[in-house]
């Protein structure tokens, strides 16, 4: 028998969420169809629902259909009960603007707008977020993305060097008294790709992004988890060693990119053997692709050679992995541990 660490308190907080997650997954549901998904009893799905409705998280729908017998109610989630925030910056026609969006529970877009600014530091930030909580006060979580490195919610590099040395996450956090999480664009933008696209949380997978200037980097996820490395730093391939200058490549020797980038995908299989890569870059196509993937095939031992898509959409896999990290700081951070038996 399995032991159980938890205190009555901490166990109802877990039945809870437990009944809050079968709602927030189906949208709605009735407490029998509760009870059989998480194998909990009526009366503590009633207790659960009862604290759920109090706390207007959840309302009372229509009665489901009956085949004969009494009409059974049923249960709806609020996605609105609370928002998130997410924004990020990127740049147009030499431009810089911020992107902010807000979202609900569900993922789905409040709203959304662009901000044109002559420079960008944090009270560009401020005064976008304080305009945004002040016309949608159930903001109760932000999410920051930016091209570069961070550490512990401080921006360590940037394009924008007034963001440096700032710790980012902890300011805002301060300021607004909601959790804040700063994330790297490729990090964001693998767990959006694997958001869109439903791949399996077991699976491994390397999204590699070339930016304007034909630079590489990398998002990793393990397990349905970010791997960063021990200083966030992990990804950050344009720093292996390939005999390739990949800011001049593109220019002056289009031909040596296919090749630099099998020899890359062959160094990152050999070590961490990955399910699927998925490259996304102005000058790949599926011809170019197909190239790629036969000289893998051609030099790595069956059980090594990855699955490769191309990702057409760098910005949409962003914002969609940006919205996940914000919609994960409202997750309840409760659950319960298997006490280790040491004579078993």
């Amino acid at each position: 028998m399995e032991n159980i660490s938890g205190n009555a308190i901490i166990i109802k907080e877990i039945n809870i969420n437990f009944v809050r997650k079968v709602l927030k997954n189906k949208g709605q549901a009735t407490k029998q169809e509760i009870a059989k998904e998480t194998g909990l009893s009526f009366v503590t799905v009633g207790t659960a629902l009862q604290h759920l409705l109090t706390q207007n998280e959840i309302f009372e729908a229509k009665m489901a259909q009956s085949s004969g017998g009494r009409p059974a109610q049923q249960y709806s989630y609020n996605y609105d009960f609370a928002h998130a925030l997410a924004l990020h910056t990127y740049e147009k026609e030499g431009l810089h603007f911020i992107h902010s969006s807000v979202i609900n529970l569900n993922g789905e877009i409040v709203s959304e707008s662009d901000s044109q600014t002559e420079v960008i530091d944090v009270h560009i930030f401020e005064d976008i977020i304080e305009k945004k909580i002040k016309k949608y006060p159930l903001i109760k979580a932000i999410s920051f993305g930016h091209h570069g490195v961070e550490l512990n919610g401080e921006i360590i590099s940037s394009d924008y060097e007034m963001l440096e040395g700032i710790p980012f996450a902890d300011h805002f956090s301060n300021l607004y008294q909601v959790p804040v999480v700063l994330e790297n664009d490729v990090h964001a933008a693998v767990l959006g790709f694997s958001k869109r696209r439903e791949i399996k949380e077991d699976e491994t997978l390397v999204y590699i992004h070339f930016s304007e200037n034909g630079i590489p980097s990398a998002g990793i996820l393990i397990n349905g988890n970010l791997f960063k490395g021990k200083t966030n730093y992990a990804g950050e391939i344009s720093k292996m060693s390939l005999d390739i200058e990949w800011n001049n490549a593109l220019s002056n020797d289009s031909e040596k990119i296919i090749p630099a980038i099998s020899k890359l995908i062959m160094n990152i299989s050999s070590l961490i053997n990955p399910h699927t890569f998925i490259i996304n870059a102005n000058f790949l196509d599926r011809i170019k692709l197909s190239r790629i993937n036969k000289i893998c095939k051609d030099s790595l031992p069956n059980n090594l050679v990855p699955k490769m898509y191309i990702s057409e959409n760098f910005m949409k896999d962003y914002k969609s992995g940006l919205i996940m990290r914000a919609l994960q700081q409202l997750e309840p951070n409760i659950a319960l541990t298997k006490k280790k038996n040491y004579f078993e």
